[in-house]
């Protein structure tokens, strides 16, 4: 599957740049996308704000910038802000599932009236810079209502269109839906990139659509840093040496910079690392119960010295 992109997901609270900057040494990974940034016409931002929020990301990432708005002045303004500093292309979350956006009728709330979602698509694309990536649900409650926002996206040409596929309600729980996402995918002018529970290559197997551009990777990125060049077919030598510099690259950094959060940070990074390991619930269950950062590093050490890992 060379032929498809793979696209690193916008996990807020856990991919972030030190993760990006870690993840781009590994390779497989054509393009990342960041944590959304709330575009409020209320909250307009100087470029010189956009540019230092990006700061720390390593210049080999090639970066695209998430944006949360249900605002035609705040999309428009930050879009073509990250434009003119040098980023290609933007994403638009339509697709967060999180309760507080939800009742702020942004993210995933914008699917559930799309006759309004349309209006604002339509008055933003003539006057955006930037190329536009639309992020989705296959529905708001039901998976059914992916065909009246194929039929609605159908009548505006974007970058691309990735959809999670699971309902808002759903959020991150229950089954996927691919069925209804290949169904519907056969329907769109827009070329479409799937993304939900992509853990290894035989979660994909079944998705071999002529519009499918490639695939949008979260959670399963973290568990497994080489499935990017997995998809792509690449030859991963060493993989237990360089998913151990990747997890230290990680834990380095915050243990530099990350002040007094940096522990519960790599903690929340573990719960997925542990999966590569056979015995992960005993990985996970030493790291658990240590608070400070010198402890934690000591027993990362002896973890990788003790436990076997599922790739050599």
């Amino acid at each position: 599957m060379d032929d498809k992109i793979v696209q690193l997901a916008p996990m807020l609270g856990l991919i972030d740049a030190p993760f990006m900057n870690a993840l781009v040494k590994i390779g497989g990974f054509d393009e990342m996308f960041a944590p959304y940034i709330l575009a409020d016409e209320k909250s307009l931002a100087h470029r010189g704000v956009l540019r230092h929020r990006f700061c720390n990301v390593d210049k080999s990432v090639i970066l695209v910038p998430q944006l949360l708005s249900n605002s035609e002045v705040g999309f428009l303004h930050f879009a073509n802000q990250l434009y003119n500093l040098g980023y290609k292309k933007v994403s638009w979350n339509m697709g967060c599932p999180q309760p507080f956006v939800i009742e702020r009728n942004r993210g995933a709330a914008m699917l559930k009236n799309i006759t309004t979602t349309a209006s604002l698509i339509e008055a933003v694309l003539p006057k955006l810079q930037p190329q536009l990536s639309i992020k989705i649900r296959l529905g708001y409650t039901s998976c059914d209502e992916f065909y009246k926002l194929i039929e609605m996206f159908n009548r505006f040409e974007i970058s691309e269109l990735v959809v999670h596929a699971r309902t808002a309600e759903q959020q991150y729980a229950g089954n996927v839906d691919k069925e209804t996402f290949v169904e519907g995918a056969k329907l769109s002018r827009n070329r479409l990139v799937y993304n939900g529970d992509i853990y290894s290559t035989a979660d994909i197997e079944n998705l071999q659509l002529p519009n499918l551009k490639g695939f949008m990777i979260g959670r399963g990125a973290i568990a497994n840093p080489f499935i990017g060049l997995q998809i792509k077919g690449k030859c991963i030598g060493n993989q237990a040496e360089k998913f151990k510099t990747f997890c230290l690259d990680i834990q380095n950094w915050y243990f530099s910079h990350g002040g007094r959060g940096s522990v519960n940070r790599m903690k929340e990074l573990w719960k997925y690392f542990s999966k590569s390991f056979v015995s992960e619930n005993q990985v996970f269950n030493e790291l658990l119960p240590i608070t400070n950062s010198a402890d934690f590093a000591s027993a990362v050490n002896r973890i990788f010295d003790t436990y076997q890992l599922k790739f050599n």
